[in-house]
């Protein structure tokens, strides 16, 4: 039976202002990645496609990545091409990685065609000799060349985003995990909304304030430029979402940020 629609979630890696693809032999050139399969999530999908086409060592991509909020998405105008996707539509989620020159990517799945990765010129992103669809080098154009210098992205409410935007808000409160501290003062990152994803903009790191805990971190700046009145409002918001003995085991930072378009 034929889908409505199907879902892939691709990565796009970075270096150098270059960016990885795949090779099919003779019959062009695609993203990194596959289809998502029943009960997964985007990121885990992009985690077994990964291991499957190259390998363990490539999952070292998924350490600090860029979500594009906007997906590139179709419909097959052709009934024999839908049949054989097995959907009449299909969304394709991406994600951007910058690496390092130390991360070797080679195509290692068994397959009866000829692939191999290789790295080209983001201009061939939209290059019609490259990029043969239209709509694609389209999407690449609006959606992913003008955010590849983008190390990370981060989701944030309506009303977050909107006195982000107006400037009402100058600090991201997270956890400060590992995915955090791999973040620099200089970085650039998206920044999108989450109930409307295609309102995103690109936000600059000024400065990361590390503290042991929120009380300890607003001793240090004033609380009102995270977005939150007091102490106790933040707490029961944060507390929606995470314990508080979770919250009071992990160290926090608060990024000061600003847009910069």
């Amino acid at each position: 039976m034929i889908k409505e629609k199907s879902y892939s979630a691709y990565i796009l890696p970075v270096f150098n202002n270059r960016v990885a693809l795949l090779k099919y032999g003779k019959n062009g050139y695609g993203p990194i990645g596959g289809r998502v399969d029943d009960g997964e999530d985007f990121k885990s999908a992009l985690r077994r496609e990964l291991t499957e086409e190259l390998g363990e060592q490539s999952l070292k991509m998924l350490g600090l990545i860029t979500e594009v909020p906007t997906p590139y998405s179709f419909k097959h105008t052709n009934p024999q091409r839908a049949e054989k996707r097995g959907a009449l539509a299909e969304e394709h989620h991406y994600f951007i990685s910058h690496e390092t020159n130390d991360l070797d990517l080679r195509f290692c799945e068994q397959r009866d065609e000829n692939i191999s990765v290789v790295w080209l010129n983001v201009s061939d992103l939209i290059n019609p000799n490259i990029i043969q669809i239209d709509s694609m080098r389209e999407f690449f154009a609006k959606h992913i060349i003008p955010n590849l210098r983008c190390r990370f992205s981060i989701s944030v409410r309506h009303n977050y985003f909107k006195m982000i935007t107006s400037g009402h808000k100058d600090i991201e409160l997270r956890a400060y995990d590992e995915k955090r501290k791999k973040i620099k003062i200089g970085d650039k990152f998206l920044l999108f909304n989450a109930e409307i994803p295609d309102e995103y903009i690109i936000c600059e790191v000024l400065d990361m304030h590390i503290a042991q805990n929120f009380e300890s971190l607003f001793n240090k700046i004033d609380i009102k430029r995270s977005g939150f009145a007091n102490l106790d409002e933040l707490i029961n918001t944060v507390t929606k979402f995470v314990s508080r003995e979770k919250l009071a085991s992990e160290p926090v930072v608060g990024m000061e940020i600003k847009p910069v378009r």
